[in-house]
């Protein structure tokens, strides 16, 4: 009977609410506290391409990161996710240099261009992969700037390496978390927290 008693009682997940569901209490500056008493720390990896390396660089870089990475002795997990590619920019400077071209050659190129890139950036065929290094620490007085110290002194063993990376910051932690949740989930879209009040103008 007492052991009975000491049993959590079971939670139907399927009538929690998203909320619940999810395991996140705060996302706060670079860090993300959950609510069984941990706080993350994302670390975004800028891929290399290997493809202009040749066999013995690839060793080399291989030997590198090995070496390197072999002396972090805490836990982390390497995380990798497909997100659409951001080609607004793109569409932006050909629509730029249509508008003011007077070459009729030009400005149906540019038309047909700008046409294919929509019809990608709709479809969601176009996508990156991105990396990133994921470390944690139980919660504690220092724990924030434990894990941001840890993360700084990855960096720069990537670094050390030739690899580009950096602590993402708190937007960028709710952009990878729908991302998790939806990887066709938007482009790089700009989460305003602060409240506004549409005026319609007559």
């Amino acid at each position: 009977m007492l052991e009975l008693l000491r049993k959590k009682p079971q939670v139907d997940k399927r009538i929690l609410t998203a909320q619940q569901f999810i395991n996140v209490k705060d996302i706060r500056g670079k860090t993300l506290f959950t609510k069984d008493g941990y706080v993350f720390c994302y670390i975004k990896i800028y891929p290399v391409s290997i493809d202009l390396l040749s066999e013995n660089e690839k060793m080399s870089l291989c030997e590198s990161l090995s070496a390197e990475i072999s002396s972090e002795r805490k836990p982390f997990k390497f995380f990798a996710i497909s997100r659409p590619v951001d080609i607004s920019a793109l569409i932006d400077e050909n629509m730029a240099i249509y508008t003011q071209s007077n070459d009729i050659v030009q400005k149906t190129l540019l038309s047909e261009e700008v046409g294919v890139y929509n019809h990608y950036a709709l479809s969601g065929n176009v996508i990156e992969r991105q990396f990133y290094l994921i470390i944690w620490e139980k919660i504690s007085e220092d724990a924030e700037h434990t894990l941001i110290k840890r993360a700084k002194e990855l960096i720069g063993k990537l670094s050390n390496c030739n690899v580009s990376a950096e602590i993402i910051n708190s937007q960028q932690i709710i952009q990878l978390c729908n991302l998790f949740a939806n990887p066709s989930y938007a482009h790089i879209e700009d989460y305003g927290i602060s409240p506004s009040i549409p005026i319609l103008k007559t």
